[in-house]
């Protein structure tokens, strides 16, 4: 999903450019871009966590599981309150 949204940024980039002119495809062409290699960037270290997060779990399985209780308890108790 995170994949797909760069190259829609593309491709409606392309569909306006035509209608527009050549004038405005350079500037649009400098802002979208950008945007993509944030957009990959972004999803790179989103998929870099996500190993990383799966790695721990997977050695540490009651370390994790504390860790969610913990927060489990903690949110009831924040809910709880009025």
């Amino acid at each position: 999903m995170l994949t797909a949204h760069p190259s829609s940024v593309v491709q409606k980039r392309d569909l306006h450019v035509g209608g527009l002119g050549a004038s405005v495809s350079g500037a649009l062409a400098a802002v979208a871009d950008p945007m993509n290699d944030t957009a990959l960037s972004f999803a790179k270290r989103a998929q870099n966590a996500a190993r990383d997060a799966d790695d721990f779990v997977h050695d540490n399985p009651y370390a994790a599981l504390a860790v969610v209780g913990l927060l489990g308890l903690a949110a009831g108790y924040l809910l709880s309150r009025r």
